[in-house]
């Protein structure tokens, strides 16, 4: 008989590779999100149920800024200790940049598809035609 297997601790989602700069009242209970699924970062708004992970509370004694985690990987949550700057929080980066870049090209393939070559070529043709007529009036005005 085998031995039971622990649950693996929830990976929360990488957010930006910089801290959160914010100014904060001495005294106030702040919950900061440790999920990184929040739409108001670096605090919670609840996202987080059914993740397994969990708001940090936490308060400061003294009204100035403060640098809140940005990349989910600090070991001093929820301050930033520069883990973003480190290996791990390097990879873990790149993994955000690598997912969003997946993300926007199949976003590009769809409206690519939605339109015929020949209306993407017509929207870029009046661009430059528009462009061109700006150029054309701004050098006109500079030097006639």
């Amino acid at each position: 008989m085998s031995a039971p297997v622990a649950a693996q601790a929830a990976e929360p989602a990488f957010v930006q590779g910089f801290p959160y700069g914010v100014d904060l009242v001495a005294g106030k209970d702040y919950f900061y999100c440790s999920c990184g699924l929040s739409k108001n970062q670096p605090f919670c708004d609840g996202s987080h149920k059914g993740t397994g992970l969990s708001p940090v509370k936490f308060k400061v004694s003294e009204a100035k800024k403060y640098f809140l985690c940005g990349c989910k990987q600090t070991e001093n949550a929820p301050f930033c200790d520069g883990q973003h700057k480190k290996e791990k929080g390097l990879r873990k980066y790149n993994e955000f940049l690598l997912k969003k870049n997946g993300e926007l090209q199949t976003q590009l393939a769809a409206a690519t598809k939605a339109k015929s070559n020949r209306a993407i070529v017509n929207e870029f043709s009046i661009v430059g035609v528009s462009l061109g007529v700006l150029v054309g009036a701004f050098v006109a005005s500079k030097y006639f």
